[in-house]
């Protein structure tokens, strides 16, 4: 059996079995993982079982598979812990993942000399709320006192640091152990039990706690107390334990009632010190409340750094927003009008009007791989890198390439853009163009509508490739409509696209008037047509109409 791991950004991972079927991953409904993220397409890559292996394949994506931090140009055979990325998207997959260390099956914890306890018994609310059902003696009434005690130290609002420190602290006042250590969970997305605080260890560097005390504790949910880890059987592969001499162990969850959050550990050596079950209750009951207390300080430090976020969101929407046209350009026989609309506070798109000392000027459209912050600064690279290019390189083709040689320069391996950039000469009324991967302008004149295709590939993907160049004709009354995929591809509630057809009817029902009102239009249609549920993507659209035959 193998199996895949899904992560994606903030949410919580999950894995998925994969078997002998194939099995498709992309944006449409139908695909065996769908994601509604317009960076996919509609069916985007395919893990297929041919000779007692899984492989990957990308089918035809406009934004390609990376496997191993490369593009996938042809099918690989997946390897055990290979990564897959697809935008933010990432994919794990395991091989024959062996089942989990400890006591699983016939081995599990139990017998005389280890207690066990359940998340259900840790709960520190339902201790107090029925103490006469779980109090089974006076020495676990006799928890009351520190419990209380412990409740009381954890009113008070601590930062996260000082905070480990005073549960460790309280822990060893509760209970007597010559080592103790308090690991959380990493936030980040691929959490990993961390070291906060300890006693009686060299260093956090030296907190070597068994993986399979750790694998009982955090997957199953169970508390561990062991008397005598030395001679029972079930410790045997316990290298750990066996080497420092571990003689009586407590391992209890920091289960803040919906999810472990990471371990406290408590040991004894040969001193002939024990733990007792009395000490199990007690450390685990503290835990739940300490866990309880983490989640309270996670919030309040997510909030605070979600309100951080949001001021610099701010401060970045105002200078992506000044990287933009303030106004259109004022070119005689012509109405030219851009617009953008990111899903987000601030996106990847991007257009701009660069007026030519050569009297010609220059019209930008590109859309950069991907939303937020990390598309948003590349944008801004684009835009620094073009602008300087296109001072000093007048042949397009070769501002092409060495445009895309400094896009390569800088972005990782998963962010390009795909751009149309053109020149207009208002004498000649001539346009010359290059498009880098970029969805095809849609030309409209008397005698019909005309798609530019793309002359190149896609910009900052592949290292030392071609562009060329293609000069057309704008005659009077003619409208030219450059877009971003966000645009064409918007789905509606039942996950049809808008699609270039969509678009076109919208351009032919709106070929007089101002180029405003023609953008206007399209944002009328989009929002009518997905119901007014919002965009998932950047959308933006320029509109070049000429208006005189002059």
């Amino acid at each position: 059996m193998a199996i895949l791991r899904i992560e994606r950004g903030e949410k919580s991972p999950y894995e998925i079995e994969l078997g002998a079927e194939d099995f498709d991953i992309g944006r449409g409904p139908g695909n065996a993982l769908h994601f509604r993220d317009p960076w996919l397409s509609r069916t985007h890559a395919r893990i297929t079982w041919q000779h007692d292996r899984h492989h990957l394949e990308d089918l035809k994506s406009r934004n390609g598979t990376f496997l191993r931090g490369a593009l996938l140009k042809e099918r690989q055979t997946l390897a055990h812990g290979d990564i897959i990325m697809l935008g933010d998207i990432e994919l794990r997959y395991y091989e024959n993942p062996p089942a989990r260390h400890g006591f699983a099956g016939a081995r599990r914890f139990g017998g005389d000399s280890t207690v066990v306890l359940s998340t259900d018994d840790l709960v520190f609310e339902r201790y107090q709320e029925a103490p006469t059902l779980m109090v089974a003696s006076e020495k676990e009434a006799s928890l009351l006192p520190a419990l209380n005690a412990a409740a009381a130290a954890l009113i008070s609002h601590y930062p996260l640091a000082e905070l480990v420190e005073r549960i460790l602290r309280l822990v060893l006042d509760a209970v007597n152990a010559e080592r103790a250590a308090v690991l959380l969970r990493s936030r980040r997305d691929n959490p990993q039990l961390e070291v906060r605080a300890f006693h009686g260890f060299a260093s956090d560097q030296e907190v070597g706690i068994s993986q399979t005390i750790i694998d009982e504790v955090t997957h199953y949910k169970k508390a561990i107390l062991t008397l005598d880890a030395q001679t029972d059987e079930r410790f045997d592969e316990a290298v750990s334990i066996q080497l420092e001499g571990v003689r009586s162990l407590i391992c209890v969850p920091l289960w803040n009632n919906h999810e472990v959050i990471g371990l406290v550990y408590l040991d004894h050596r040969i001193t002939g010190r024990t733990f007792s079950a009395r000490d199990l209750r007690l450390v685990g009951l503290i835990a739940n409340m300490a866990a309880v207390k983490l989640e309270n300080v996670y919030l309040l430090e997510e909030q605070i750094e979600k309100r951080r976020m949001e001021e610099q969101l701010a401060v970045g929407t105002k200078i992506q927003r000044s990287l933009l046209p303030s106004e259109s350009p004022q070119l005689e026989g012509y109405d030219i009008y851009g617009a953008t609309r990111p899903c987000f506070e601030i996106g990847g798109d991007y257009y701009d009007f660069v007026q030519l000392s050569n009297g010609k000027l220059a019209i930008v459209i590109a859309d950069v791989a991907g939303k937020g912050v990390g598309a948003a600064l590349l944008m801004a690279s684009l835009q620094a890198s073009l602008r300087a290019l296109i001072q000093t390189v007048s042949e397009l083709d070769v501002l092409f390439a060495q445009l895309n040689q400094a896009l390569l320069a800088i972005s990782p391996a998963n962010r390009f853009a795909t751009v149309f950039y053109a020149e207009l000469d208002p004498a000649t009324h001539t346009l010359e163009y290059v498009s880098g991967g970029h969805n095809p302008g849609i030309l409209a004149t008397e005698e019909g509508m005309e798609e530019l295709m793309p002359t190149g590939p896609i910009v900052g993907l592949v290292p030392d490739v071609k562009y060329t160049s293609r000069r057309i004709d704008l005659p009077p009354g003619s409208t030219l409509l450059l877009y971003t995929d966000g645009v064409t591809e918007l789905m509606s509630e039942s996950n049809e696209e808008f699609g270039t057809e969509r678009l076109q009817e919208v351009l032919r029902q709106n070929l007089t008037g101002a180029a405003i009102d023609l953008l206007r239009a399209i944002g009328g249609e989009m929002t009518a047509f997905n119901d007014g549920a919002g965009f998932d993507d950047d959308s933006t659209a320029v509109a070049i109409r000429r208006t005189s035959a002059a």
